[in-house]
């Protein structure tokens, strides 16, 4: 028998997909290269508060608190004081003892780093080289870089086309607020960075490679960067439901469609992840629960006790913070630079406009409904910026001074949020679920701490939920991005490339006399 010719098609195949490879590759270089560039060369490119590199240090040593041999610039550091009873205050280190009432101060006293060890711990193998002399902003730029790359094999999931896969990219690396934090590298910041990449990697795992482990592992590596992101691994249960929980048989009790294999391989993911930070938890504090930040200085330090009056956690702060997510304007003046970031934050939809889109998953199916949904939130907006333009230049006192009720203009998010769920649960949209699943309690878990990021550029905490908007975004964006998708994504590029020029690069030297950033 003659053998047959492959087909033109069949041919082609091996060629094409070699091609393929090659332009993921040749893509995820440029952009990892262009971060890195972007951040590094418009960041500061140090931080006075690397103060995981020092725990980093500390713990080569051989201990966990943090001693002024090992430690770089420990008289900033914001402490944790313990020494086996409760809180107290040094008995070699008078720093602050004016600012508790009723000091404890003790010789058995032990310094602690605040925050989670899981960015110190990714340092460990940096510092046993380079010690203390290690940048930890240079750290920080090359994992913004490297989730660059992650966000880009994410978007490739969701759309063929190029121009969307790097519009996506480019709306989360240089369109939120994860440019000037990453570029930062500071204690908080760097925090925030290292947690953004592995809940990349955790949509990543769920997503692309559908592997309840690796995703589990993800979270867990998440969680030890930022205790919040604990939730994320709501995700990856809800999005990968199919593989553990079957179709209902006839007859067949709903515990008996449970396949626990994926659940185990999730939870083995994560599970060490929590027991080492327990273990660490109980090395420090004798708690394996206690993370330290009820013994932190700030919260008994009486000048911030109107900050704390609620203690630590609490209800009554959900209120505080969507001042900050919706309501929290740029500020506006008659001389130069005309338009300044506020210490106190950013509202997210200016910062990152674009991830209004996630709340139209399923409502732009309806023509009717989208229009109705983006023209209330548009109007919600331009109420908040003419406000805010008229009671700093002093204009038009009457609508400055409008007493409107936050409810009121913010009605028509909350409206959308919950139509976007129940239009999900309608549709039974898996994954559209699993990112409100996630999103939810993380948002009520930061909106119950007594704080709002304290000095920052736009909202911080959002990037612990952001990326799941970002995912929502893409979704509602579709296979092919279109010409009011880019107008907004520059417009966030924008306003993120301003956030980092007037902080980094022109507020520390105060360019032409200026102030570009205050509260």
């Amino acid at each position: 028998m003659e053998s047959e010719e492959p087909t033109p098609s069949a041919a082609a195949t091996p060629t094409a997909a070699s091609s393929n490879r090659t332009q993921v590759i040749w893509v995820s270089v440029a952009l990892f290269v262009l971060t890195f560039v972007a951040y590094w060369f418009l960041g500061p490119q140090e931080t006075t508060y690397g103060f995981q590199v020092s725990q980093a240090n500390n713990i080569i040593h051989g201990h966990l608190d943090m001693t002024e041999e090992y430690t770089k610039n420990l008289g900033v550091l914001e402490r944790v004081l313990y020494d086996g009873e409760g809180f107290c205050l040094p008995s070699n280190n008078n720093r602050g003892y004016d600012q508790i009432e009723n000091p404890r101060i003790t010789d058995d006293c032990k310094t602690y780093m605040q925050h989670s060890l899981g960015p110190a711990l990714i340092q460990i193998p940096g510092v046993l080289i380079w010690g203390l002399d290690l940048n930890q902003t240079l750290v920080s730029v090359v994992f913004a870089s490297m989730t660059a790359v992650v966000v880009y094999l994410i978007a490739r999931k969701f759309s063929d086309h190029l121009l969307t896969q790097l519009a996506m990219t480019v709306l989360v690396m240089f369109g939120t607020v994860l440019f000037w934090v990453g570029s930062n590298g500071g204690v908080w910041f760097f925090a925030h960075t290292t947690a953004v990449f592995f809940v990349f990697c955790c949509i990543y795992a769920t997503v692309v490679m559908r592997n309840p482990l690796a995703a589990g592992v993800c979270v867990g590596a998440a969680f030890m960067c930022r205790p919040t992101e604990l939730m994320v691994g709501i995700f990856p249960v809800v999005a990968l439901s199919d593989l553990w929980l079957q179709k209902a048989k006839p007859g067949e009790q709903n515990w008996q469609r449970i396949k626990p294999g994926p659940l185990i391989d999730f939870a083995i993911g994560l599970m060490p992840f929590i027991l080492l930070t327990m273990i660490i938890n109980y090395l420090r504090f004798d708690s394996p629960f206690e993370t330290g930040y009820n013994y932190a200085e700030q919260i008994h330090q009486t000048h911030l006790q109107h900050v704390y009056s609620h203690g630590l956690l609490d209800l009554q702060y959900i209120k505080l913070h969507p001042r900050v997510v919706f309501d929290q304007m740029p500020l506006f003046q008659k001389n130069g630079p005309y338009v300044l970031p506020s210490w106190f934050g950013l509202a997210m939809w200016v910062t990152s406009p674009p991830l209004l889109y996630s709340f139209f998953v399923h409502a732009k199916q309806n023509r009717r409904l989208a229009i109705g949904g983006a023209v209330s939130i548009g109007l919600a907006c331009a109420f908040m910026m003419t406000r805010a333009i008229s009671r700093d230049l002093d204009w038009l006192s009457w609508w400055s001074d409008w007493d409107v009720p936050r409810s009121v203009y913010l009605a028509p998010f909350w409206a959308m949020i919950v139509l976007a769920i129940g239009l999900a649960v309608r549709a039974k949209d898996r994954l559209v679920l699993a990112c409100w699943a996630a999103i939810i309690p993380i948002v009520l878990s930061n909106w119950i701490f007594a704080a709002t990021g304290w000095s920052q550029f736009g909202y911080r905490y959002g990037l612990d939920f952001m990326p799941f908007l970002w995912l929502l975004t893409v979704l509602a964006v579709g296979k092919q991005v279109k010409w009011h998708h880019l107008a907004l994504i520059g417009a966030a590029v924008i306003v993120n490339l301003w956030g980092v020029l007037w902080i980094y690069q022109f507020e520390p030297d105060h360019a032409r006399g200026w102030t570009w950033v205050r509260f």
